[in-house]
């Protein structure tokens, strides 16, 4: 199949949409589709020379004419099979552009919670990262496809860590944003023996060093910044922690049940679709997320064998790759 791969991030790093993309884009070429991603200069370094590039402005409205002209360009040039928007703003742009696109078959992925989605009739299929953003999502024509992981290997540290450890370690990662829920992690911490690393950075991160000072917890609870070592950072720790008060698809979730570590998480996709729901906080009641923490490592471990084991087939990119492409397929073969 001819694929376009469309996203429009603004942003210069490179998120989980944004790393999704490239994984994708890169995995579809290997299976030899082709292959062409529309989309700014920052998020082309990681795809691959069979990749084809097109350079989108992203700093444009969606209601831009300079860019609805340069995606409409892009698409009648190109002959493509599918047209696969990645996130809402591409989502938008393909749904203004839908009844010029009679021959073309779209789709759509959304990868976090909206308060408004796409219209179903805008496109052929949209693809929600977790269960129960399909739910919210609501239409007819949605397929949930997890986002998929390579397991990295472990580096070498690439930064310091505390001097001394309690354990058990327990790590969490993430932006210092309150989406993350990193001050509710540090209010429930009161209440746990052990150490929290939290690796990330972000506009939180003044608050969150006053709270750690406020609640006496300075030898407990270590903010490490962003870190690249992610990876050593999970094999070091005894478990990994998730916080959010909302996700779309949670990655550290992924990588660590790949890892091999136990996890506890508030109520978010996909903890809470791998999770038995013992190991899932419901409410943003610190002391009862502090049981939690308190639970016994080898424990956690041995209860959670199943979730890891149903992991490694359904986070894989193998199978995000799989699962995408009999999306598409379904497409087409409904247009014919």
């Amino acid at each position: 199949m001819n694929i376009l791969l469309l996203i429009i991030s603004k942003g210069e790093g490179t998120g989980g949409m944004e790393k999704h993309c490239q994984e994708l884009a890169n995995g579809l070429s290997a299976r030899g589709h082709d292959v062409t991603c529309a989309t700014s200069t920052h998020h082309q370094s990681q795809l691959n020379e069979t990749v084809k590039t097109v350079t989108l402005n992203p700093r444009a409205s969606r209601l831009s004419p300079g860019l609805l002209k340069a995606v409409m360009k892009t698409i009648k040039s190109g002959n493509f099979d599918i047209v696969h928007a990645q996130g809402s703003k591409a989502a938008a742009v393909i749904q203004l552009l839908a009844p010029l696109l009679r021959r073309v078959k779209t789709v759509a992925t959304i990868h976090g919670f909206k308060s408004t989605y796409p219209k179903a009739k805008a496109f052929c299929r949209i693809i929600a990262v977790s269960k129960k953003l399909a739910a919210d999502i609501g239409h007819n024509n949605v397929s949930v496809v997890y986002n998929g992981i390579i397991p990295p290997p472990a580096p070498n540290l690439s930064g310091p860590l505390p001097d001394h450890a309690n354990h058990p370690v327990w790590l969490a990662v993430g932006r210092l944003v309150p989406a993350k829920g990193f001050d509710f992690l540090i209010d429930a911490f009161q209440y746990v023996n052990g150490t929290l690393l939290i690796a990330g950075s972000g506009p939180n991160q003044k608050s969150l060093e006053q709270q750690i000072r406020t609640t006496s917890q300075h030898d407990k609870i270590t903010l490490l910044g962003h870190r690249d070592d992610i990876p050593a950072l999970m094999a070091l720790a005894d478990g990994v922690v998730i916080s959010s008060r909302r996700e779309g698809f949670s990655y550290v979730f992924a990588e660590a049940l790949l890892a091999g570590k136990p996890v506890v998480a508030t109520d978010v996709p996909v903890a809470n679709e791998f999770l038995d729901s013992r190991f899932i906080h419901h409410e943003f009641a610190p002391k009862q997320f502090a049981n939690l923490l308190m639970t016994d490592m080898e424990e956690l471990h041995r209860e959670q064998s199943d979730s890891r084991k149903k992991a490694r087939g359904s986070l894989s990119m193998a199978n995000m790759i799989e699962s995408t492409i009999n999306v598409y397929s379904e497409c087409v073969t409904y247009s014919n």
